[in-house]
């Protein structure tokens, strides 16, 4: 027999944002450590933290389409391209 749970999605209203907010910290303190510039840091952040906690809060919230394999592969080479663009601006800091 199956357990069958229900997720209230009011009970995960704003989790997404607080999620998205916690990575973009982590990723922004991470970028002021290694560069120990405060200027990379900001943008960073701000850039990071805010369309992936919109894009956690709608997962949670139930409101993204799995089924669709375009938007799929776009958040994929969304997520890829923001991670290289992180990883260089490292580089580039690090080395000049």
């Amino acid at each position: 027999m199956k357990n069958s749970k229900s997720i209230n999605p009011r009970s995960l209203k704003g989790k997404g944002y607080i999620i998205g907010a916690i990575i973009g910290i982590a990723v922004a303190i991470t970028a002021f450590v290694f560069t120990e510039n405060i200027a990379i840091s900001i943008p960073l952040f701000a850039g990071l933290s805010i369309p992936l906690g919109m894009s956690i809060e709608q997962k949670l919230q139930g409101k993204a389409n799995e089924n669709d394999p375009y938007t799929k592969k776009i958040m994929v080479v969304l997520i890829a391209i923001g991670l290289l663009f992180f990883c260089s601006i490292l580089l580039i800091t690090k080395f000049t």
